[in-house]
């Protein structure tokens, strides 16, 4: 059985899936015709789909150099960064809803039916509004183009104007949206300036009052000279200290700003991101680095400025002092930076919140510098206080009150600056995108492709045409060629007969000699009898019943007999007996099994068909086959046989289905199976070869009934010589009758 199971495998070669296709081409051609015409349908009843675009040319806001290295450092950098925030921004939640309230798209896509359809079901204004948001982000495809700052802003929609309408809103919408987003700090700052202003307005007026008073109480109303001096100093270091707290609290501001904007980003990407930066924020104040980074800047303002009072701005002193400043400024900057890394390590940050994490570091390293310097100017300042203190009381009193005012005065005036410089930066931001190409009513469909889809189509038809064939191929379990019967037998083929259309005489040699399916047989006739030798009895049969068996047998017995041979063709199918119907001779009453089961003699059971040629029927059909083949008389009866004849052919019922082939097989000198493309069955081939060779039966080979050019490349080459025999003599015949 190994043998067998080993000898199924065999390399599917070209021959194989042309004679597949060929075979199958009728359920190959419907199924690429179904899916071509299925295609068609839909591209008939499809929808078109039209596309408009709009070009917009982008300059995302500059980042400084902290933010890039930040950037490059933490998410690896590259040109196309900043083009996927802006994609990131075009596509935002809010820019489309913004879209569906300015074009009304609500009541422009929904009707009025469905609509009041959609409320009575319990849907609210706002589950409308959301759901169409989705709806209309599907639609919207941006696309940067490689290596430029222009993005391509497609919409794809059924309506052709709204799909224009919604394009060109869209660049209008997100110009604007990058106006607000510029001006966010700026006006975070303003409003900061604003709500001081007031404040100190009051706090003016009260000083102001309390320095009339004391004047009025006192009697004194002018400073001495080193009370003046010293009262210019405080001045001075105040103005600065409180320009810088403001400068520090506008910082502060920026990154509450820029806090505010990443609230507005859902997921899990922006609560780590949140964190990190809370995380990184809280470890400015214990980082030991930044501590005596500021500790060092403020010490070295306080040299610089005692410095100033000695000598020029053009003095090298000085000048080395502002350059080391400079780098202390640098260091502190870098230290916030490699802070900010060092939290960031294995995130990976979306784009969009790239430009917000650039402003923090920014805003951040400022902040601490800011703070080094409000550290050194309130050092200086109090060293001026320690003095204020040697002054006498009265003197102390006068020149504290007016200095409250000239500070309150001071910062004043510096806040009212700022409001107004805060003002026109506020004014003059204006988005950073512009228009290329404005989205215009598209003329065509770009859904569906006709073409394409047909071409996909036709594709896809026939891929599944193939894998039908394959599948078919595959589910057919029958034996179809003579290759497949070859490689599953194992046995040799000694014949093979061609398919006869419309057999009116069985007896096909004796009635057509010369015909090509006659030649067939006689070759199958003699191939028997080479492969016979000196042996006499050989049985035939089949896999399965309608294998055409005893035709075969039959004319490969006329075929022995006419080449000198005595023959005799006994029919031991007790079945299903053939054999006198084949030969056209009548049933006769009694036959081999009277025989066997003894109630006639040899002698009274032979029939004569032609010169050389005898057989015997079966004669009385038994009940059970079994018990009559079993009989030791079938040794006797071939024994007799052997004795007046050359060839002993047996006819035998299909091995498949009955046991009487194993019964008596290794009782004759052969058996020859008798196969059929596409009626035998692969696995029933083999299970009879299995049984036969286990009871020691000796196959002689197998017989192909049945080939054409579909099942069999022998079909070809075995015909050529006849066809072009046949067409010459169709052409004398011709010509005789021209004549």
């Amino acid at each position: 059985m190994s043998d067998l199971e080993g000898s199924d495998y065999r390399e599917l070669t070209l021959e194989d899936i042309f004679r597949m296709f060929k075979k199958r081409m009728v359920l190959f051609i419907a199924i690429v015709l179904a899916v071509v015409v299925v295609t068609g349908i839909y591209l008939i009843f499809s929808t078109p789909i039209y596309e408009a675009s709009v070009t917009i040319k982008v300059d995302p806001t500059s980042q400084s150099s902290v933010g890039d290295l930040f950037s490059t450092s933490l998410t690896g950098g590259s040109v196309s960064r900043d083009i996927s925030t802006e994609v990131e921004l075009i596509k935002s939640r809010t820019n489309i809803e913004e879209i569906i309230q300015e074009l009304d798209l609500v009541n422009r896509i929904y009707s009025g039916e469905a609509k009041e359809r959609l409320l009575a079901e319990g849907y609210s204004e706002r589950d409308i509004a959301q759901s169409l948001t989705r709806s209309i982000s599907g639609m919207i495809t941006v696309s940067p183009v490689k290596d430029t700052r222009i993005v391509k802003v497609s919409v794809q929609n059924k309506d052709r104007a709204l799909a224009r309408d919604i394009a060109n809103t869209l660049a209008t919408v997100y110009n604007r949206k990058l106006a607000e987003l510029s001006k966010r700090d700026l006006t975070r700052k303003r409003e900061f300036i604003e709500a001081q202003i007031p404040l100190l307005e009051r706090d003016l007026r009260e000083a102001t009052d309390r320095l009339k008073e004391f004047k009025e109480e006192t009697g004194i109303y002018v400073l001495d000279k080193h009370a003046d001096w010293l009262f210019q100093m405080l001045s001075s270091y105040d103005k600065q200290y409180n320009g810088l707290k403001i400068s520090a609290e506008e910082k502060k501001a920026e990154i509450s700003t820029y806090q505010g904007m990443l609230d507005q980003f859902d997921g899990t990407s922006a609560r780590d991101v949140k964190s990190m930066w809370i995380q990184t924020s809280e470890s400015f104040s214990v980082n030991p680095v930044l501590t005596s980074l500021r500790q060092s800047m403020s010490k070295l303002q306080v040299e610089l400025a005692s410095l100033q009072e000695q000598y020029p701005v053009t003095d090298a002193r000085v000048r080395s002092k502002i350059t080391e400043i400079s780098k202390t400024e640098s260091l502190i900057a870098e230290e916030v930076k490699n802070e900010f890394i060092t939290s960031g390590q294995g995130m990976t940050l979306n784009p969009a919140y790239q430009q917000i994490l650039t402003g923090v570091i920014t805003s951040e390293a400022d902040l601490q510098i800011l703070e080094a310097s409000i550290l050194a100017v309130g050092l200086m300042r109090d060293q001026y206080q320690t003095e204020l203190r040697s002054l006498p009381l009265k003197e102390q009193q006068l020149l504290d009150l007016q200095r409250q005012i000239t500070v309150k005065e001071s910062l004043y005036t510096l806040l009212l600056e700022r409001l107004e410089e805060a003002k026109i930066s506020e004014a003059a931001v204006v988005g950073n995108a512009a228009i290329v190409d404005p989205a215009t009513l598209p003329q065509s469909a770009v859904k569906p492709n006709r073409r394409l889809s047909l071409a996909i189509g036709g594709v896809l038809g026939i891929f599944l045409g193939m894998l039908m064939v394959f599948l078919a191929e595959y589910l057919d379990k029958t034996l179809k060629t003579e290759e497949e019967i070859e490689r599953f037998s194992r046995q040799p083929i000694i014949g093979r007969i061609p398919t006869i259309d419309s057999v009116k005489e069985e007896m096909h040699v004796e009635k057509n000699p010369t015909a090509p399916s006659a030649e067939s047989m006689k070759l199958a006739a003699s191939n028997l009898s080479f492969t016979m030798g000196e042996g006499k009895t050989v049985a035939v049969t089949s896999v399965l019943p309608t294998e055409g068996k005893t035709f075969v047998i039959a004319n490969m017995a006329y075929s022995m007999a006419n080449s000198g041979q005595k023959v005799i063709l006994v029919d031991f199918d007790m079945r299903r007996p053939r054999v006198e119907k084949l030969l056209r001779t009548g049933k006769k009453p009694q036959g081999v099994v009277d025989v066997i089961m003894g109630r006639a003699s040899l002698d009274a059971v032979i029939e004569r068909y032609t010169e050389n040629m005898d057989f015997i029927g079966v004669g009385t059909l038994p009940t059970n086959p079994t018990i009559v083949l079993s009989s030791k008389n079938v040794d006797t009866l071939l024994s007799q046989l052997k004795e007046r004849y050359d060839r002993i052919l047996i006819d035998m019922p299909p091995a498949v289905v009955t046991s009487d082939v194993s019964l008596i097989g290794n009782k004759l000198d052969g058996i020859v199976l008798v196969v059929k493309p596409g009626r035998a069955i692969r696995d029933g081939l083999r299970i009879v070869i299995e049984n036969l060779k286990t009871v020691g039966v000796k196959i002689k080979g197998v017989i192909v009934n049945g080939v054409d050019e579909k099942n069999s490349s022998y079909y070809y080459h075995y015909y050529y010589y006849y066809s072009e025999d046949g067409k010459k003599k169709k052409r004398r015949s011709r010509k005789k009758k021209q004549n």
